[in-house]
């Protein structure tokens, strides 16, 4: 087995190929995204997009060699593509690699790893079918589940905006990614959101895969079931109005399991039930500090902070700060156009 600096170094002068194999099989890349997970067209376009700019920014680092014992890296069904730069991420440190597949994960980043095994001497770089028995010689290396994702918005924050990116991060994935924001956190009037919302809600589109025009697709019977369950825990609630119902959809000669997205309000603090699916929370706050003390309590759990609109610095450390203009051209198809409301 060669030396972690070995390694490293093997990496780095292979990192232009992985780059250029992405690129050569992009299109291979959307349609397995297509055919074995059934994303619509934008979320597939989106993901190979991020891929390749995470890849690149990958290669443009100087990572500390760091010796250790041989890592496993899964590639996760709720989490397409991501393994890829978690393979190579190890391999720039100077760690061998074991690629393993959860059950029913999309096959093309393995697929596409599979190719480069040879780059590399017998045992740096290896790919499995699936998962195998725990191997107590192989460190975690992830892909790691995120922790809960939420959103803040203060009085000041255009609620059209807000609506647009609840229901973009909310929903996208057919609602079952695990980075899609299922709480947001407002501050102010809320009547204006709420209405913007649910014509949101309403009107995306819900379609086949290989629709263009689809904003959601098809999702497996299970997380049909537990969307189901988890709708009516929200919907049952006493402290919870349901803005927008959500359910089970079918298409006439379609065998497919879609789901119309659900809406719901309440009031701080939120009730500890489940979010699963395409559901958001919206929780009505009666000041800032609400807002802080939610933000605080995400990271606490390694959860994520998104702030829509707003004064920087509102939440100390957010992951993101939308600010500016609604951008129609930049919409993903199947979402209604904003008019007034």
């Amino acid at each position: 087995m060669p030396t972690a600096h070995q390694i490293a170094a093997l990496a780095r002068l292979h990192g232009m190929q992985l780059t250029e194999r992405i690129t050569l099989h992009a299109d291979a890349l959307v349609d397995a995204l297509a055919r074995q997970l059934e994303l619509v067209a934008w979320d597939r376009e989106q993901l190979v997009g991020q891929l390749q700019q995470r890849v690149t920014q990958l290669l443009d680092e100087r990572p500390r060699v760091r010796e250790g014992p041989p890592v496993r890296v899964i590639e996760r069904r709720s989490q397409p593509l991501e393994a890829i730069e978690a393979v190579w991420s190890w391999l720039r440190h100077g760690r061998p690699v074991r690629l393993q597949l959860e059950p029913d994960a999309c096959t093309a980043a393995a697929e596409l790893l599979e190719d480069m095994v040879s780059l590399f001497p017998e045992g740096v770089l290896e790919v499995d079918d699936g998962i195998v028995a725990p191997d107590e010689a192989l460190a975690d290396g992830g892909v790691d589940t995120p922790g809960r994702r939420i959103a803040v918005i203060d009085s000041d924050a255009d609620r059209e905006l807000a609506a647009y990116v609840l229901a973009r991060t909310g929903l996208r994935r057919n609602g079952v990614d695990p980075r899609a924001v299922k709480i947001a956190y407002a501050v102010g009037d809320l009547e204006l959101l709420q209405r913007h919302m649910r014509r949101l809600w309403v009107g995306v589109r819900v379609g086949p895969a290989d629709d263009p025009d689809s904003f959601m697709g098809p999702v497996l019977p299970q997380a049909c079931e537990a969307f189901l369950e988890a709708h009516a825990q929200w919907k049952g609630h006493d402290a919870v109005e349901t803005w927008c119902p959500g359910g089970r959809l079918h298409r006439a000669g379609d065998s497919h399991c879609y789901i119309a997205p659900a809406l719901f309000g309440t009031q701080w603090p939120a009730p500890e039930l489940p979010c699963d699916g395409p559901m958001v929370v919206v929780v009505a706050c009666d000041d800032d500090a609400q807002l802080r003390e939610a933000a605080e309590a995400a990271r606490k759990l390694d959860g994520q902070v998104v702030q829509i609109g707003g004064r920087p610095g509102l939440v100390r450390h957010v992951d993101r700060h939308v600010r500016g203009a609604l951008l129609v051209e930049r919409l993903p198809p199947g979402m209604p156009e904003p008019r007034p409301v």
